[in-house]
């Protein structure tokens, strides 16, 4: 191994840790790790901003920027309404939404699939009396199965693509991945529907009750002592009667350290806890505790709201979120995924699946929600019929068509659709822009050129000819296991783009050394970078589902891994049987 094949894989490797910590924002991570590379030679310098003008990313960028534009054509609002008054039976509603979401994703971004989704699914389940928890985890993981059947579905499977090309080789065409995609989206759609009722059958509302939100369970505020507990009592009974934990006090302006379970809580002390939603409002109910921001409840003029992924609020602490508060919004409380509470409520940083419960007035926080382009959960009206354009829908077929069944390659059939939309006053392409979901394009543009540097450099060679070594047999149903299997090995701890820029370069080089066609082997890295069922941090769709839903980390196990293992024999199977 020469040094330089040292320098790239230490590189990935530690980015890939950092990656997994998820302490620093992705972007910057992906473009410390660029700049690195190119300081130390690893990169060579004229190949530095390749990744920017790569057709994965320049489409990608494109599909985001058609999602706004479809996302206001109402044309799926009659069709959320019709759900919701026709479907009884949590199967059929299960499925009629899985099948429109995985249908959505063959022809977009799944990210903008399930951004398109989520109101048709709150609204759904408000109006069949179906707990959120009951849906939002089964169509995001539609979502990553319709990705799977078209070269736009998923970064992925244009990355394999663009490394196929740089090859040497064809490429894939539009509806290459559909061979076995397909087949392997019918068999995950069908284990869903079957086996996901089983696992969340106790989120069913038997009383049909939609008064109040549904899903968020955990939340970190702030409290002070109620008057029915003006007597002093201790952190831990604070912390038993909400069935969470207390994490900072303070008394006199002072923090009170450390904290214990006998440690006194007196009248008037700021606690910060964590706390099970419904034994916060119960004690808030009986006066036994009192909120420390709105009106001291929870109920009155309280807003749900969800961070997604291009939202500005992303990696903003709560006590700096000048949207909010300019407009008179007070932050009550947050369902945080940090696992990390340090500090006031104030010093929380926001990410993607974080839920918010906001005071305010209910245009104030719709206006603020408008411009940081986050989801309003709670409340939430049905759809009422609105006049749908269906212009934006016709232009974006019309790119597919061209991209699929043309010469014409997907960075310019979707970048003329763009065009149009913009011409004929369908998208805003200011507001689209400043609503880009920025970090993953960043992502996808700094981590290209590094992988890139894997092959050039020869530590795919390297890992390739370790990996052989490993492998009991070199036909090639085992090559596509074993590159599938580290696909989804590798996916949960960092994202699916960037496994498929690692492992690409990898699978080129395995299939050089063993004589066996690339494209199955880089088919397995696409199928298996992008069926990640078992954790809620694998993919931002999953965050997003484990914030709203308010899932338990256990949950994702035990509804996802039938799912993985149907997807990975179905994939295993077909990906040999067509492209070997």
């Amino acid at each position: 191994m020469t040094l330089e094949q040292f320098g790239i894989i230490a590189l990935l490797i530690i980015l890939l840790g950092l990656f997994t910590i998820d302490r620093f924002r992705i972007e910057i991570v992906a473009l410390g790790g660029l700049g690195v590379a190119a300081a130390t030679g690893l990169v060579p310098l004229d190949n530095v901003f390749a990744g920017f003008s790569n057709a994965a990313v320049i489409t990608v960028v494109e599909i985001l920027l058609i999602v706004q534009a479809l996302s206001r054509t109402r044309i799926l609002d009659a069709v959320a309404i019709r759900i919701g008054q026709s479907l009884s039976h949590a199967r059929a509603i299960m499925l009629v939404l899985c099948a429109m979401g995985a249908g959505l994703s063959v022809f977009m971004n799944n990210i903008g699939a399930f951004a398109l989704m989520l109101p048709i699914t709150i609204s759904v389940s408000k109006t069949a009396g179906l707990n959120l928890r009951m849906l939002v985890m089964p169509v995001s993981f539609a979502t990553l199965l319709g990705g799977l059947c078209s070269i736009i579905g998923t970064p992925p499977n244009y990355l394999v693509s663009e490394f196929f090309i740089a090859a040497s080789g064809p490429g894939f065409s539009f509806f290459d991945f559909a061979y076995v995609g397909v087949p392997v989206a019918l068999v995950g759609l069908t284990v869903i529907v079957l086996w996901a009722p089983l696992t969340l059958k106790e989120a069913r509302n038997g009383e049909r009750d939609t008064s109040r939100p549904a899903g968020v369970r955990r939340v970190v505020t702030e409290l002070h002592p109620g008057s029915a507990r003006a007597r002093a009592e201790t952190a831990g009974a604070l912390a038993e009667r909400l069935s969470g934990a207390v994490h900072t006090i303070i008394r006199h302006n002072q923090r009170v350290f450390p904290i214990r379970d006998d440690t006194p809580i007196e009248p008037n002390d700021l606690i910060v806890v964590e706390a099970e939603l419904e034994r916060l409002e119960a004690e808030i109910d009986q006066g036994n505790v009192v909120l420390a921001h709105g009106d001291g409840l929870l109920a009155k003029r309280r807003a749900e709201v969800v961070v997604v992924p291009q939202s500005t609020l992303i990696g903003s602490r709560i006590g700096r979120l000048e949207i909010l508060s300019s407009r008179g919004i007070e932050v009550l409380a947050v369902s945080t995924q940090n696992p990390r509470i340090e500090g006031r409520l104030e010093d929380v940083q926001l990410g993607v699946g974080d839920v918010i419960l906001l005071h305010g007035s209910p245009e104030m926080v719709k206006e603020a929600l408008d411009d940081a382009d986050a989801l309003q959960l709670w409340p939430l009206s049905r759809f009422e019929p609105a006049k749908a354009s269906y212009w934006p829908v016709a232009i974006f077929l019309m790119g597919v068509l061209a991209a699929a069944f043309t010469r014409i390659e997907p960075p310019i059939a979707f970048g003329a659709v763009v065009l149009i939309l913009s011409m004929g006053r369908m998208l805003d392409l200011r507001t689209a822009l400043s609503d880009m979901n920025w970090p993953i394009i960043l992502l996808l543009a700094a981590m290209i050129p590094v992988g890139e540097a894997m092959a050039t450099s020869g530590a795919a060679a390297v890992l390739a000819q370790s990996l052989t070594a490993l492998l009991p047999s070199m036909s090639t149903p085992a090559l596509v296991a074993a590159m599938f299997a580290l696909a989804l090995a590798i996916t949960p701890f960092i994202n699916n783009a960037t496994t498929a820029v690692v492992l690409a370069p990898i699978a080129l080089e395995l299939a050089r050394t063993t004589g066996t066609p690339p494209q199955p082997l880089l088919m397995a890295v696409a199928l298996g970078a992008s069926t990640d069922f078992l954790t809620p941090f694998g993919h931002h769709n999953n965050t997003l589902a484990f914030g709203i839903g308010g899932y338990r980390f256990g949950e994702f196990l035990k509804v996802g891994w039938p799912l993985t293992l149907a997807s990975f024999a179905a994939g295993v199977m077909l990906i040999s049987l067509i492209w070997g």
